[in-house]
């Protein structure tokens, strides 16, 4: 497949939270030589510290020079809530992270967030940089939901469920803003087809392929949340998008953490993805990690 040339116009922080799709995500983006400025490591299914030395010795397996800096550990209005399953395994790579490229565990917090976010987490830390006044250009996000309705309980995706005061905050903001939901990236379910293409790949993602068996079993289905929303990102024309007024529930005692559309329009306006090339984006997504030596 053809990829399309990326121009960043600004630099590009990305912020994961400890997951396998996580990991193809910087994959993806790496593979295709997108300049990351840092990557920013928050608690997410599992502990900061085992999202930010997973994450270390995942950028060092891929051979990237790019830093890795701590994120938030607790959400922006009060702690991150109790419950999380540690969905990609409690080390955050399947139970296997040790074969990875060692690499010390980051410690150093994370810089200003001057230009272009990529989060596949919680918003916390995309909050916290508004509060202090950081240059955030645009922000893409994989999170919320439309109908398809939540993962984490019947109405809300994971990463707005973790911190909805942040997601109300930052889809509120009026910088400017795609978001990637549910409806869209779980239209992808990749089984065994796909999993041998990534251990066809290069050693870096055999080891991830060898990770999703390890969290889920042989005959694992894996959807790639975070790898879609890079391509949304790097590649936005192979996605449809509508113009709404997204608001994040905060005080629901049974809806906390659902997304809604604020149909009174007294809220700025993001870009939701509604509608994606499903064959188009895989194979952007292969494509990329192809990119890597073998």
């Amino acid at each position: 497949m053809q990829l399309h040339s990326i121009v960043v116009g600004s630099a590009l922080h990305v912020i994961v939270d400890g997951g396998l799709d996580d990991a193809l995500s910087l994959a993806v983006l790496a593979g295709h030589g997108v300049p990351i400025a840092q990557v920013v490591a928050t608690e997410g299914s599992v502990a900061r510290s085992v999202t930010a030395s997973a994450t270390a010795r995942w950028m060092s397996s891929l051979g990237s020079s790019s830093p890795v800096r701590i994120g938030e550990d607790r959400g922006i209005e009060r702690p991150y809530p109790d419950g999380r399953d540690p969905f990609h395994g409690v080390d955050g790579f399947g139970g296997i992270v040790s074969a990875l490229a060692a690499a010390v565990t980051p410690t150093e917090p994370f810089r200003r967030l001057d230009g272009t976010v990529l989060c596949t987490g919680a918003l916390t830390s995309v909050a916290r940089g508004l509060r202090l006044g950081h240059g955030i250009e645009g922000i893409t996000w994989m999170g919320g939901s439309g109908a398809h309705g939540g993962n984490k309980t019947p109405w809300a995706e994971f990463n707005a469920w973790m911190d909805p005061w942040a997601a109300d905050e930052v889809l509120t903001s009026g910088v400017q803003m795609r978001m990637v939901p549910l409806d869209v990236t779980t239209r992808f379910v990749w089984g065994a087809r796909e999993l041998r293409a990534m251990r066809d790949a290069c050693r870096p993602t055999r080891l991830l392929a060898d990770a999703v068996g390890a969290a889920h079993g042989p005959d694992a289905r894996f959807i790639p949340h975070d790898a879609v929303t890079a391509v949304s990102f790097a590649d936005p024309d192979l996605f449809s998008w509508g113009e709404c007024h997204v608001r994040c529930e905060t005080a629901g005692m049974i809806t906390r953490g659902q997304t809604v559309i604020d149909r009174s329009g007294t809220v700025a306006p993001v870009l939701v993805a509604d509608d994606v090339d499903v064959q188009g984006v895989t194979e952007w997504i292969l494509a990329a990690i192809g990119r890597f030596p073998r």
